[in-house]
Order: C-alpha cells, then structure tokens, then sequence
C-alpha cells in the first residue's frame, strides 16, 4: 500500500510539473508604442502610435526610431488618453502644413513630455495641450531639445483658460480648473512662430481657476515670433513661480503694428504673486519690452535678476510693475545684479531703459548692484511709487550715460517715505537730471550720494553728500 501512495504521488508531482511548463504566465502589456515609419497613417506610423495610446491606457511612451525623418501630417494628430505620455522623436520632424489646426493636441489632461522633435509649420499651434475643466492636482508639460518652428498660430500653448482672450481695461475671466500647471522648457528653440493674426506666441501658458503656474526655462531661445516670444498669463488664485537659466528672447513681437509684443511677458492677475529668478539671460531687439513682469490685484512682485541683458527694446528694457491694470495691494522686493539695459525705447515710448514701478498700496525695496543703461531713448533707471507705501532703494556701481532723459530716478508719488542710496555710480550726459529723487507726497525723502560722478541733480529732495 505504501508503494502504491508514493507511485501515485509521484504521478502528480510530474503532471503538476508538466503542467506549469506547458501554461505561461500571462505576459505583461508593453507600455511602449514603436513608430518605424514616416507615413501619416497606418501600421507603423506616428498617428497609429498615438490612436493605440488612446485605446489603451497602459501605453505611456511613444518612440520614434531612427531613420524616421520627416512626418507630413495629413489632418491634426489627436491624443484623448488620460495616461501620462511621453514622446521621444529620435531627431524627426512632424510637418503640420497641411494637418488644417494644430500638428499636434492633447486634451485628455494627462502630463505631456516631449523630445528629441521638430514640429513647424502647423495652420495652428504647433503642440496644443487643452486642459479639461475637472482637472486637479498638478499637470506637468516638458519639452527637451524641441524645435518648434514656424507654425502660425502658438508655436506651443498650454491652455486652463475657459476664454484666454482680454479686453484691455476690463478684469480678464478666470475660469479655469482646480488644476496647477508646470512647465518645464530645456534646450528648446522657439522660432517664427505666429504670423496668422495678431497675439499667437512662441510659447504660451494660460493658467486659470485655482493653481499656480510653475514654470522653468533653461539654455533656450525664442527668437521672431509674431507676438511675446513667450508668454505666461495667471488668472484666479495662485501664484507664478518662474525659474530662467542661461536662455534669450530676441526680436520678438513685430507683427501687429498697433500691438507691438515682448520678449517675455508674466501677467497675473486676481489673488497671487509672482516670485521667482531670471540668471544669465537677455531679451534684446524685442518690438515692446524685453522683460515685462505684471502683478494685478493682491500680491507681491519678488523677481530677483543677475547677469541679464535687455537691450534695443522697442520700449522698456525691464519692466516690473505691481498693481499694474488693477490694484489690489502687495509689495515690489528684488535684488538685481549685472544688468545691463542699453539703447531700449527705440519707438521712443516707455519711461525707462530698467523700469520698476510700485503703483497700488504696498512698500518697494528694491537692490541694484552692477547696472550699465546708457543710450535710451527714454530714461535710464526709473525707481517710482505712486500709492500708500515707501521706497527703500539703493543702486551701487551703476552707469548710466547719454540716457534721451533722466538718469537715475527716484519718485516717490504716494503717502510714504522715500531712502535712497546711490554709491560708487556715474550719471552723466543725459537728456534730464543726471540724478532725481522727488518726495512728491505726505512723507520724508532722504538721498544719500557717496563716490558718484553726475552733472545735474533735481527733485525736491537735498542730497546728503557722503565722500
């Protein structure tokens, strides 16, 4: 009997061991899609990759391989999924000329990144990505080495706008969703995009509702497009955060001769500020402003500035303004080192070649170190307060030269006290006072000079001379 009970078990360990054999495991889903051709359409090509991604949530990366080159879209290629994507394009190009919209569209709310493309010459936007209404959380877009080249409508806009449209002195809609966004821009190129109708950006964020918009630009370039070279616009609660390293926005904004744009361009509006850090960049030969920073409502303006240039603007330079269409109360804070703003108002319009502006309720400090603006056809350094609040300013190691007016300007318009500092500096040769600081207002004015070269002093402040 004993014989008989080890023979049969010796049977069913064979046969359970034939079985697992015989019976795989059932095989994971690839979440990798393969395009191998440059067809619009079909087995292989970049539209079926991005239909399969539709149908299948499990699929989150999209790559072209080498050999393909150049992709030329037929209609719009439409991504649905709610699945995080990303897309890496081996070197090739989607040509959009004839997609009839956008080359390439998301809506599905889902994060987007994208690189190693080329997408130009979209009747729209080169990349759309449409945030649904419902969003939440934080919605990420990244472009890493992206060409985004002469498409006509926004090379690339990142939409959570219910109406991205303004009419210029009425509050903007902020509907939007719940959702924040961030924008991550590396290596990326944004070139003669926008030259359908007036406002279409190299680059463009819309952030509405609640959220902040984050957004960090490194070593890119956003050169000739019809209107800002990029722009980031904020409405409803939440802040900007802005972080720029090592990139230029250069020629910017020519196209609508009544509505000249910018190299960069923040406005944000309703509860919110805007804080962040620009190193090593410029925004030069732009058609209205290089650097045009706008905090609406409450909020505080807090952008710091080293090593940039803003030169041969159509208008300012730099230009920070808080409260700038609609007050609502906050502070202008920043520290700006090695700036040099030279030959700016070239339409001979704008105040000042670096120009930062306190205009509603709220205190402005303001630290320059190192700052060249000679040439302007406006002023040089405009440093100005119009409503409750007091300036604290000090400029050191300054040039300021051959400027169409002022100088150095420091006007305080408000109920507020006025310090000032300038150390170490020349002011020479300009069209206006070399140097001004006017308490225009119920408050106390101070000037302080110390090892500064200048021809003429005004205001109605008497400057303590410290040698």
């Amino acid at each position: 009997m004993q014989k008989r009970i080890q023979l049969v078990s010796a049977v069913l360990t064979l046969t359970l061991a034939l079985s697992t054999a015989i019976v795989p495991a059932a095989a994971e889903p690839s979440s990798k899609v393969f395009v191998t051709n440059s067809n619009d359409a079909g087995s292989g090509s970049f539209r079926e990759a991005i239909e399969q991604a539709n149908a299948n949530p499990a699929i989150t990366r999209i790559q072209i391989q080498g050999g393909v080159s150049t992709i030329a879209l037929r209609q719009m290629v439409l991504f649905t999924g709610t699945q995080d994507l990303t897309i890496d394009g081996n070197r090739a190009t989607l040509d959009g000329a004839n997609a009839g919209g956008p080359a390439f569209r998301t809506t599905g709310g889902s994060d987007l990144a994208v690189s190693n493309l080329t997408v130009r010459n979209a009747p729209a936007e080169g990349i759309a990505v449409e945030v649904p209404p419902d969003a939440t959380g934080v919605i990420h877009v990244s472009l890493f080495k992206v060409d985004i080249i002469d498409n006509r409508g926004h090379g690339v806009l990142v939409n959570d706008q219910e109406d991205p449209t303004t009419t210029e002195g009425v509050q903007p809609n902020a509907n939007g969703s719940a959702a924040s966004l961030e924008v991550s821009v590396v290596n990326t190129r944004f070139i003669g995009n926008g030259y359908s109708v007036s406002d279409r950006d190299g680059l463009r964020v819309n952030e509405g509702g609640e959220g902040d918009l984050i957004i960090a630009i490194k070593h890119s370039l956003a050169q000739n497009n019809a209107a800002d070279g990029i722009e980031v616009d904020e409405r409803g609660e939440g802040d900007v955060r802005v972080d720029m390293f090592g990139s230029h926005v250069t020629g910017n904004g020519q196209f609508d001769s009544d509505d000249l744009d910018d190299g960069f361009d923040i406005d944000e509006y309703d509860d919110g500020s805007i804080v962040g850090t620009i190193f090593s960049s410029s925004a030069n030969n732009n058609y209205e402003e290089g650097f045009d920073f706008n905090e609406n409502n409450t909020g505080d303006l807090r952008v710091d500035m080293k090593d940039v240039a803003a030169n041969g603007n159509g208008e300012e330079g730099i230009d920070y303004e808080e409260d700038d269409d609609f007050a609502g109360g906050g502070d202008l804070v920043t520290m700006m080192v090695d700036i040099t703003a030279n030959g700016n108002g070239v339409n001979d319009d704008g105040d000042a070649g670096l120009k930062i502006r306190e205009k509603g309720v709220g205190d402005l400090n303001a630290e320059l170190d190192r700052v060249k603006t000679s040439s302007n056809h406006i002023g040089g350094i405009s440093v100005r307060e119009d409503d409750a609040g007091n300036i604290v300013s000090s400029i050191a190691a300054a040039t300021s030269l051959a400027n169409t007016e002022r100088g150095i300007d420091f006007d305080e318009n408000g109920n507020g006290n006025l310090t000032a500092t300038v150390s170490k500096s020349t002011s020479l040769t300009n069209g206006a006072d070399d140097i001004r600081a006017d308490e225009a207002s119920v408050g106390d004015g101070t000037l302080f000079l110390s090892r500064v070269t200048y021809g003429t002093i005004g205001g109605n402040v008497d400057p303590i001379i410290l040698r």
